[in-house]
């Protein structure tokens, strides 16, 4: 059977009369009736009779009507769900964020997409590389921000969102805080907050010691929250991602020797196509990119599948 005979047979159940049903319909009266007699051929039996003060219902059709009625409701959902779909409107959005990416200017580039798509219900899960990697593989999530630097796997489509440099957050009144930028070899012997969910952490660590420049851990903790609120009480100074500074009243002083910086990527699966709410969600960002064009004559990044962005390789 098909939905537009039910359709047809429920037309002529509410009006008791195939004349209206047809006009109802926007069909003319043979097709009208053509279709619900093939129904009955394909059910077995009669559903309606002709009499004299309009259709009505056979004993089988009395048996069928609230199931035709619950099959053309759930059909109406349906495309409402999909018509809402198409026009970003209620349709769900589930971004990951890599933990340690401070929400300062990724809020600012949401608070763009939510001008573009008000309907879009937004959900963001915050959590570590290894975790959101996992998530965006199984579905659970539609698109990711993390730091390219980390290992992306080949399924994946990549678009580089912005370069962010590391900086120096110091407590109230630190010695240093005079200073406009800071060496590595500036802070040895400094009480320091060794911030644990760092994905960089192994190279800065790696770097103290060719440097030999020794870092006392005061503290150790996964919390990014945390660590801005133990710089602010004094237990130390803290290295992290500029935009992940979130204390107005903290003393960040640039890194510049050696300078360290990561890359901000948003990342799909590229064996899904992306649907309309990612693919918009994906261009606003993109749009919003501080990233500077490539200089004429210099080296341009590769040119990946339609959608924007490049897939990964294995590393």
């Amino acid at each position: 059977m098909e939905i537009y005979q039910v359709r047809y047979f429920l037309a002529v159940t509410e009006t008791r009369s195939f004349t209206r049903a047809a006009e109802r319909c926007a069909v003319s009266q043979p097709a009208l009736t053509a279709a619900i007699k093939k129904l009955e051929e394909e059910l077995g039996g009669a559903l309606l009779l002709r009499e004299r003060g309009g259709a009505k219902l056979t004993a089988l059709g009395q048996h069928v009507l609230p199931r035709f009625q619950r099959l053309h409701d759930e059909t109406q959902a349906v495309q409402v769900i999909a018509d809402n779909h198409r026009r970003l409107k209620q349709v769900p959005l589930r971004v990951g964020v890599l933990c340690t990416v401070g929400p300062a200017r990724l809020a600012r580039s949401l608070a763009a997409f939510r001008g573009e798509a008000p309907g879009v219900e937004l959900e963001v899960s915050v959590a570590m590389q290894a975790e959101i990697l996992r998530r965006l593989e199984e579905a659970e999530v539609d698109v990711i921000v993390t730091n390219l630097g980390d290992a992306v796997p080949a399924w994946c489509v990549v678009s580089p969102l912005y370069d962010e440099r590391y900086v120096v957050v110091l407590p109230p009144g630190h010695r240093l805080e005079a200073r406009d930028a800071l060496r590595l070899e500036d802070l040895g012997g400094e009480p320091y907050l060794d911030r644990l969910a760092c994905e960089m952490r192994e190279r800065v660590t790696a770097t103290c010691a060719a440097r030999d420049v020794a870092l006392y851990a005061a503290y150790r903790t996964d919390r990014e929250d945390w660590v801005q609120s133990l710089v602010h009480a004094g237990l130390g100074f803290a290295f992290m991602p500029e935009h992940s500074v979130l204390l107005s009243e903290a003393s960040q002083r640039p890194l510049v020797d050696p300078p360290i910086q990561r890359t901000i990527a948003l990342v799909r699966s590229g064996d899904r196509t992306p649907t309309p709410a990612v693919q918009l969600f994906w261009d606003t960002l993109l749009a919003r990119s501080a990233r500077p064009r490539p200089k004429a004559g210099g080296a341009r990044p590769p040119k990946g599948p339609p959608g924007g962005g490049a897939t990964a390789s294995r590393r």
